[in-house]
């Protein structure tokens, strides 16, 4: 079962140190790249990416805080988030002031460590839980970092599912945030999901799963292929989909494009309550560089975060771990995208071939009143809609009905030789 899988994926690698450039980042690819085929593409470390340049390689072999004693009171090996991602090496006595100094906790969440990163600064830095700061209570102590920048390649896995189109669907989701879950393991898992439910099945659009260290990677990707990008029609950004919350949903930066229209149709349509923001007002993630300046390829973000920090209590914390992801949310969050692409994949433009009112019941489209109501009181407005400007879903939205039922209505109408159907351009 694909629940499975993504449950499997996430324990398998949650606690890989993939930081930006990385060996933990390569062997999380390596690893999906067994559940689905990825083209991986090596980005030099140093490569000018439009205005960014690509980072060094990091990694941490060890990371020790010790009394003078001789006491550790720190150890890396005891959590991977113990030091800061990117931190410089360091072997010195320091004072207990400028120890502080480079501890970062987050008091809202006592007992947890935090996440911390600076790709793009040069300092030193270890985290701890907020309430381990009483246990440094001496003048001096030895911090020992055994970190190392070296050459390498940023790395991006790319997996393509052939449409009858070359226009294409973008499904992204970051694959670093070392030894965390729901950020953004949970995006993963959902992804990986639908990349096999899809390379099932016949589609009419072309979908490009893209699997990315965060922000740079993205810019990487598409500063490197900007010749496929007019293929781009729409981009669904997936992340924290794996905890127990709504969904919400992020516009895209244009706001009420097709993929905008079926998302917000498609969680109206599942009768349960979900959030709903416009473009950067729920999460601020890779939406930015796919549908920012010079790019503005629509670009949704789906995800089950709150706007504001955290987005949820155990956010950017060693609480993020497999515990507060379930299986259920996760196949409830790949099925509710899934309703989203199946929209755009066989939603149409009606063109009418009729003049005049059409008789109803002598071609079967007759609806009774008093068994469908609501659709019996829309027929005409339907009919008035069918001028080849409109596709279902506009129609659907426009007299507040429900997609499905408008699509099996008017399909009847291109069955009986009254419409044909035209793609949306």
């Amino acid at each position: 079962m694909l629940s499975n899988i993504m449950i499997k994926l996430i324990q398998n690698i949650w606690l890989t140190r993939r930081d930006i450039v990385s060996d933990g980042f390569d062997e999380a690819l390596a690893y999906i790249s067994k559940i689905i085929p990825l083209k991986i593409h090596k980005v030099p470390i140093g490569s000018k990416c439009w205005t960014w340049k690509v980072p060094e390689k990091w990694s941490a072999a060890a990371a020790r805080i010790e009394n003078l004693r001789g006491k550790t009171l720190l150890n890396l090996k005891d959590h991977p988030l113990h030091v800061m991602s990117y931190s410089l090496p360091i072997d010195k006595i320091v004072t207990k002031e400028e120890l502080l100094k480079h501890l970062h906790t987050r008091p809202d969440r006592p007992g947890a460590i935090p996440f911390e990163f600076k790709y793009y600064e040069r300092d030193w830095g270890f985290c701890v839980p907020h309430n381990w700061l009483e246990r440094f209570k001496e003048d001096r102590y030895r911090v020992f970092i055994d970190s190392k920048f070296e050459k390498g390649y940023l790395k991006i896995g790319e997996h393509t599912i052939k449409g009858r189109t070359k226009e294409t669907i973008a499904v992204i989701a970051h694959l670093c945030h070392p030894a965390m879950v729901n950020d953004d393991l949970s995006g993963v898992a959902v992804l990986v999901g639908l990349a096999k439910e899809l390379g099932k099945r016949k589609n009419y659009f072309t979908y490009k799963f893209v699997l990315v260290p965060e922000t740079i990677g993205s810019i990487a990707y598409l500063s490197r292929n900007e010749k496929i990008i007019p293929q781009f029609k729409y981009g669904i950004f997936l992340e924290m989909l794996g905890n127990d919350d709504i969904h919400g949903l992020q516009l895209s930066r244009q706001g009420d494009t097709a993929i905008d229209r079926a998302a917000r149709h498609v969680m109206k349509s599942t009768g349960k309550e979900f959030r709903l923001g416009g473009f950067r007002e729920i999460v601020k993630n890779d939406e930015m560089v796919w549908n920012g300046p010079g790019v503005n390829i629509p670009t949704i973000s789906v995800s089950r975060a709150k706007p504001g920090f955290p987005h949820y209590p155990e956010y950017h914390t060693s609480d993020d771990d497999p515990s507060i992801v379930s299986a259920e949310r996760l196949n409830e969050s790949k099925d509710l995208v899934l309703k989203v692409i199946n929209l755009l994949e066989r939603d149409y433009v009606p063109v009418r071939k009729f003049k005049g009112p059409i008789f109803l019941s002598g071609y079967g489209l007759w609806v009774d009143w008093r068994t469908n109501p609501k659709l019996s009181h829309a027929l005409e407005n339907i009919m008035l809609r069918m001028e080849g400007d409109k596709s279902i879903l506009e129609i659907a939205d426009e007299l507040d009905l429900d997609f499905e039922e408008v699509l099996a209505y008017i399909d009847k109408f291109v069955e009986k030789g009254l419409a044909t159907r035209k793609k949306r351009s």
